[in-house]
């Protein structure tokens, strides 16, 4: 009885080990069948710069070694009249507008091609402009305190961010919105949790719903956020700055 149990124990053991072998094999077989690469694309459009920047990059097989970004894609941004073919610096790995100053609540369209790919498309409408009401210029603001300001039209969430005058960083946080409220309410004291003074720059950014999607909406697989024909994110934000001096203790 030994020997047969033992017997049978290592035809059992043989078997799994063939069965494991093959379902590995199909995979392989598979993910080598099935898998198409795709452009990925990064770009975040704001009212703070100039010009613009656009990553360039394509997914990669689980067991294909990564390589350099694209640099050999024709790459235009579209508005209205607006047609600007977007310049690759080797230097940062970027395409690179000519300076343009953002409008807002106006939709830019971005269309990407690369021989061997899909051609990608993609649109982002800029966050609207808005009004801060409370901190003004050079108000004193505190943990009690409240900061108020218009809602921009369009923005998904707000990201707040204090920069010291004279260089060095504060505090900063993200607010997710009531889109149905036309005034912004952020009590400071429930998001700020570190103790500083001084002057500050008070920079408060909109950011597209592209934005949120592609940070905050947990995809089921690879994101896509304004993109369509590849992955990746074309989104956009607008920016509004204040001042205050500032007494978090």
């Amino acid at each position: 009885m030994k020997k047969k149990s033992i017997a049978r124990s290592f035809y059992v053991t043989v078997l799994q080990l063939v069965t494991l072998l093959l379902v590995c094999i199909a995979c392989d077989y598979m993910n080598d069948e099935e898998f198409e690469p795709q452009l990925n694309i990064f770009g975040v459009l704001s009212n703070l710069y100039q010009r613009h920047e656009i990553i360039v990059d394509r997914t990669y097989a689980i067991d294909e070694p990564y390589g350099p970004v694209v640099d050999d894609a024709i790459v235009i941004l579209l508005r209205d009249t607006l047609i600007d073919t977007l310049e690759f610096l080797y230097s940062s790995e970027r395409y690179y507008t000519e300076p343009i100053m953002l409008d807002p609540l106006t939709t830019y369209d971005l269309t990407v091609e690369k021989e061997g790919f899909d051609t990608v498309y993609a649109a982002t409408t800029i966050p609207g402009d808005f009004a801060i009401f409370f901190p003004l210029y050079n108000d004193t603001l505190t943990l009690r305190d409240t900061i108020l300001f218009e809602q921009s039209v369009g923005a998904a969430l707000y990201g707040l961010t204090f920069i010291r005058y004279g260089g060095g960083w504060g505090p900063s946080f993200l607010y997710e919105p009531d889109p149905l409220d036309s005034l912004v309410q952020i009590p400071v004291g429930e998001y700020v949790h570190e103790y500083c003074t001084g002057q500050f720059m008070i920079y408060i950014q909109a950011y597209d719903s592209n934005y949120y999607e592609y940070y905050f909406v947990g995809p089921d697989s690879v994101a896509q956020a304004g993109i369509a024909g590849g992955v990746g994110l074309f989104g956009s934000t607008w920016s509004e700055a204040t001042s205050a001096y500032v007494i978090f203790e």
